[in-house]
């Protein structure tokens, strides 16, 4: 008659078996968070300079509509004011328009002798002001009239 021997139970920890020791887990949990804050910098440093070019890309767009809005010849002088609509209401923006310069400007065609042709010159600036955070950041747009 033969006795059945129990298995060994196979749960026991050998000391040559397979696996990670307390050590080298907590070695690589430190190399992951080392690596980890600089990558989330990077990634802070990426939304802020979304967020303001958004911001630079609406001023602009506003500027230019600013812009397309002044007079053929517009009066000297500066004006002010905010943008209607309420999703930007952050935005403001100021016109100067300076005062109007005699500039004779020489051509190729005019006669020797003969005084070079006048125009009327005015500097147009438009500004787009907004706020970003605590701080206020502006685009200008400049132009010159020829009148």
């Amino acid at each position: 008659m033969s006795i059945a021997r129990a298995a060994k139970p196979t749960w026991h920890l050998q000391p040559n078996s397979a696996g990670f020791t307390l050590l080298e887990v907590m070695v690589a949990v430190a190399v992951i968070a080392i690596a980890l804050v600089p990558l989330l910098r990077l990634h802070l440093l990426s939304l802020d300079a979304t967020l303001y070019a958004q911001d630079l890309t609406i001023a602009v767009g506003l500027a230019q509509d600013k812009m397309a809005e002044l007079p053929f010849k517009p009066e000297s002088g500066d004006t002010h004011g905010k943008f209607d609509a309420v999703v930007y209401e952050r935005f403001r923006w100021q016109i100067s328009v300076g005062e109007k310069e005699e500039v004779a400007i020489p051509t190729l065609e005019a006669p020797s002798g003969e005084a070079p042709p006048t125009f009327e010159i005015q500097h147009i600036e438009v500004t787009v002001i907004w706020a970003d955070g605590k701080r206020e950041k502006l685009y200008t747009l400049e132009s010159y009239a020829v009148h």
